[in-house]
């Protein structure tokens, strides 16, 4: 945060799903004040230098939270940052050929699997399992071919941009429809050791599917470019919160009682969902990055974090404000802190300049919710501290 050798057909749909909903509305509450500054931290990496190519997308953090690992594909390297410190404290080599190698495909994420001292690399089509040092032991393909050891249904694709558990026992990401379109289904849980892959239809995943971006040039079966509506989660126990950028809701996925709840909440200072004023389907690139910009004036619900310190979450939300004085769109922020049982607590407006979370990598540490920041190459972060006062 997180193979045998014979053809093997494990699927198993979820049925009988039980759910529930309720919402909450989104005020200060009475008692309750939250006080906010923002900082900028900087990483010292000394006369060497971090990779910032893949804007930490291949990073994740200790169980503690003190240290940083990063894969430069590049030089395959794991880099070790010291956030207490401030600072780069190791560069070790990985094998880059070889057997026990992690190829050199497009790489979607990194994890660490911290409890068992092991890396996950996810790439368009595998999952390769690593020691420390980047070793290889084993290795999932979810080609579903007849050389894949995992099978599935053939209607199914499965997305390889999801997240390990820091017990390194379970995957979990989304499945979509096969090419062109790519809606997304639902949610997955793959067991690494039996290779069991669960597969649960979501309907909310309508709240990302109906507000993505496709490019597909005239006459064309295959889409050129795709901006996808965002979706956030995090994991609480045996449980995996979900949320979309489009709308004001939080979905909970309990796997082990195979039951759900959706809750809505509305704002008093944002919109509670995207309107949709954009094209869904475009034929060229400059349409592509009209119908982006058109986007990304539409309110916009980041995903949540929680800050295990002082046992809340905390949610990010931008929204378009107007034109400065050049022209250029301005947007705002807002703060929306919720309780641990995800009852919303407070929202308030982010003072200018503002704290908008890079999407590649942010996470809470320490009371502070941290959001990474590239300065002419070197390692930065903006912290936004949140107080909260009871009266």
């Amino acid at each position: 945060m997180k193979c045998t050798s014979y053809f093997l057909f494990i699927a198993i749909i979820f049925i009988g799903c039980k759910e529930s909903t309720k919402s909450s509305i989104l005020i200060p509450m009475d008692g309750i004040d939250v006080s906010l500054t923002i900082d900028t931290i900087f990483i010292d990496s000394g006369e060497d230098f971090i990779y910032l190519g893949r804007q930490l997308s291949l990073s994740d953090l200790s169980s503690d939270l003190r240290y940083l690992y990063n894969f430069n594909p590049i030089n395959y390297e794991i880099e070790v940052i010291d956030l207490d410190k401030a600072v780069l404290v190791q560069k070790y080599k990985i094998e880059k050929e070889g057997p026990q190698a992690v190829p050199n495909h497009f790489l979607y994420r990194m994890s660490l699997a911290e409890d068992i001292n092991e890396l996950f690399f996810q790439t368009t089509s595998h999952i390769y399992n690593a020691d420390i040092n980047g070793k290889v032991k084993s290795n999932y393909s979810f080609l579903n071919d007849s050389l894949s050891d995992i099978r599935f249904n053939p209607e199914n694709l499965v997305n390889l941009q999801g997240l390990t558990t820091e017990d390194g026992k379970y995957y979990y990401s989304y499945y979509t429809d096969t090419l062109p379109d790519r809606k997304r289904k639902g949610l997955i849980r793959f067991d690494f050791k039996s290779k069991e892959i669960e597969f649960k239809e979501l309907d909310f995943l309508k709240w990302a599917n109906d507000f993505d971006i496709f490019y597909r040039e005239p006459g064309k079966k295959i889409n050129k470019g795709e901006y996808p509506e965002m979706i956030g989660a995090t994991f609480k126990g045996d449980s995996i919160i979900l949320s979309t950028g489009s709308v004001n809701k939080i979905w909970v996925y309990h796997f082990d009682s195979n039951s759900s709840e959706e809750i809505s909440f509305e704002s008093q200072l944002t919109k509670n969902q995207k309107e949709g004023n954009f094209p869904k389907m475009v034929e060229s690139m400059d349409e592509f990055l009209e119908a982006a910009k058109k986007k990304n004036l539409e309110v916009n619900f980041r995903p949540l974090k929680y800050d295990s310190e002082n046992q809340i979450f905390l949610r990010i939300t931008t929204q378009f404000e107007g034109y400065d004085l050049n022209g250029e769109p301005s947007l705002n922020s807002y703060l929306t802190v919720f309780d641990q049982n995800l009852k919303a607590l407070n929202e308030s407006i982010i003072p200018k300049p503002g704290f908008f979370p890079s999407i590649s990598k942010s996470f809470i540490k320490d009371g502070y919710y941290w959001t990474f920041l590239n300065v002419q190459d070197e390692l930065a972060f903006v912290r936004l501290k949140p107080t909260i006062s009871y009266e």
